[in-house]
């Protein structure tokens, strides 16, 4: 890929890395052994599908995508060979069984490019259309040992704020205009946190954000994060361990021919005081915690981990879509409604297919009944077929469901093969693949994993429904 930096042309060669593991638990009873969370469908295709498409979108064909355990790899692979139409060459990894982000991307190292400079690591989860040719010239122009793509928090995705409290599940971002100095969540901070008065003076334009979405698009320099992860083992997750970390490493750096610098006071040195104002910790002439920052294009070598370049952040454009199924109440339930749905800020245009005039996508398989409507910002899958006089509103329908007479469905996601019986109102509801919703039940605001039977006549509000042998 080519991009711009500074008026002349840099040739820049880009590896992908989708890393598809992680996060099972949160899905409970709707992942299986043979159907891991990256591959539960949103609207058309699974949701690793996306993960692929940014890739593909920005010009990146050459993509790892990696696997917990050797079981769900061949299961990625299946889809490869069986279901995937997209442009990319890909090669399955298969991690360990408890790999996190970290160790996923560890794992991948071996089988990357040897010419690649520059890793492009998106979250096998992510969901958006924000240009990766546009987050590879942030990186570019800011000469940066790692970029992260930042967007505005969904609204249904927003930080639990109350009065007095420090925020619920916050993320905390420090940004002056592109650069990137700051990244901890709620346990670094200790319920309090403390900027320190000279970083306030020295980087008047710091500005702490808890609104932000970390995306998990990573734009990373191949040989420093791989000499990282080898001097690093116990680091294991990108977000919590290895990106705080190249923010924190940003700061440090080394004299001409890799002896150490001296270091000065927090008034008189630069990047190095404002390492000891963010952070807290004294600048040392050590090679661990704090070393005066060289230019970021001056070459070291020295037998110790390489020492990090500027950090740099892309924020995603207000109007763009970006978003993570890292749930299923409210990520999946939200996300399958809005890849359906042309409202403005909205989705549809990444789902893959042509909106019909009726302003939803359900493909030609489909058997409606007579009377039944399907209404605006709906998906309905491969050969679902729907009985007399039903009523389908905002939800998404996945394939080979069967939906008996006068049934009312909205807001909601039903996942493949799964059985609504005549008379059955389901609102604002995830209802699994294979489970039944029997005769007249009515469900809002449920979780019905896989498999369940809920029985007809059921009133049920608010409630997780599983098998008790699962």
């Amino acid at each position: 890929d080519l991009h711009a930096q500074r008026g002349r042309r840099v040739t820049m060669s880009v590896q992908g890395v989708v890393l598809a593991c992680g996060g099972e638990r949160r899905f409970g009873d709707l992942v299986t052994q043979d159907r891991p969370r990256h591959m539960l469908d949103l609207g058309f295709n699974p949701i690793v599908w996306h993960a692929l498409q940014t890739l593909e979108h920005g010009g990146v064909k050459d993509v790892r995508l990696v696997a917990r355990g050797d079981h769900a790899a061949s299961r990625f692979e299946a889809w490869l060979r069986e279901g995937y139409d997209g442009g990319c060459d890909v090669q399955v990894v298969a991690a360990a069984d408890d790999a996190d982000t970290a160790d996923a991307l560890r794992a991948a190292m071996p089988t990357v490019s040897p010419d690649a400079h520059v890793l492009a690591v998106v979250s096998g989860d992510l969901v958006t259309d924000v240009r990766l040719s546009d987050v590879l010239a942030t990186h570019v122009r800011g000469g940066a040992v790692a970029t992260c793509l930042l967007a505005k928090r969904r609204a249904w995705n927003g930080v639990d704020m109350k009065v007095g409290r420090p925020p619920k599940g916050a993320h905390y971002v420090g940004l002056a205009n592109d650069r990137l100095l700051l990244m901890a969540d709620e346990e670094d901070v200790d319920k309090v946190l403390k900027l320190r008065r000279p970083m306030l003076r020295r980087e008047r334009d710091l500005v702490v954000h808890t609104d932000l979405l970390d995306a998990q698009l990573y734009v990373l320099d191949r040989p420093t994060v791989r000499a990282l992860l080898d001097a690093k083992p116990h680091m294991t997750s990108l977000q919590l361990d290895v990106v705080p970390a190249l923010v924190r490493r940003q700061f440090r750096g080394v004299g001409v021919g890799g002896s150490a610098e001296p270091s000065k006071t927090s008034e008189t040195s630069g990047d190095a005081g404002l390492m000891e104002a963010v952070f807290g910790v004294a600048t040392t002439t050590g090679g661990n915690e704090g070393e005066t920052h060289r230019p970021p294009n001056l070459s070291v070598t020295t037998d110790q981990t390489p020492l990090g370049g500027p950090c740099c952040a892309h924020l995603a454009p207000d109007d763009a879509y970006c978003a993570r199924v890292d749930t299923t109440v409210p990520a999946l339930l939200e996300v399958s409604r809005e890849v359906a749905s042309s409202q403005p800020g909205d989705a549809a245009h990444l789902n893959g297919r042509k909106m019909s005039k009726y302003e939803n996508f359900v493909d030609p398989s489909v058997s409606i009944g007579t009377k039944s409507t399907i209404g605006p910002g709906c998906i309905v899958g491969v050969g679902t077929s729907f009985g007399e006089k039903c009523s389908v509103k905002r939800s998404v329908v996945g394939a080979g469901c069967s939906v008996g007479d006068g049934v009312k469905l909205v807001n909601c996601v039903v996942m493949n093969r799964a059985t609504i019986e005549d008379g059955a109102t389901v609102q604002g509801s995830v209802v699994g693949p294979r489970a039944v919703i029997g005769a007249g039940a009515s469900l809002r605001e449920c979780l019905v994993e896989a498999e369940f039977e809920v029985e007809e006549g059921d009133d049920v509000r608010s409630e997780t429904l599983q098998n008790k042998s699962r």
